[in-house]
Order: C-alpha cells, then structure tokens, then sequence
C-alpha cells in the first residue's frame, strides 16, 4: 500500500474530529480516489475553484461543510 498522504488542520478542528477526517483523506493518494471520496459523500462533493500556484502546482478547493474547504495540493 501506498504511503499516507499528509493531512493538516489548518482550520484548528478538535482533535476528535480532524482524526476522523483525516483518516479518510489521508487514503487519497490519486485525485481518481478523491474524486471517487466526492462522488460518494451526501450530498455528492464538487470542485468549488483550481488555483494555479506556478507550471507544476495546484490547489484544489471543495467546499466540505460549515464553510470548512478542503483543500489538494496537486502537482
């Protein structure tokens, strides 16, 4: 199995609740199974905006809930 992908709080959620979200995102190591997370979340999560950080590097945000984002960094 792949390495985990890191996951930070930078929202400072409670420690119970940022281990639980994070052991699900921390399995995401594809943006095909993050899409695939989204998609199976209800209601289904959708890409909000792509910011583009230079030639290599992108930020994806998905709004998540209680205007908490989400945010990949893909490069």
């Amino acid at each position: 199995m792949a390495d985990k992908v890191p996951v930070e709080n930078r929202a400072d959620l409670p420690a119970a609740e940022f281990d639980a979200l994070a052991g699900l995102l921390e399995q995401q190591g594809t943006m095909e199974r993050a899409l695939a997370w989204f998609s199976g979340q209800v209601p289904k999560l959708a890409p909000d905006d792509l910011v583009v950080q230079d030639e290599f590097s992108f930020d994806l945000l998905v709004p998540y809930r209680d205007r908490l984002y989400l945010c990949y960094d893909i490069s």
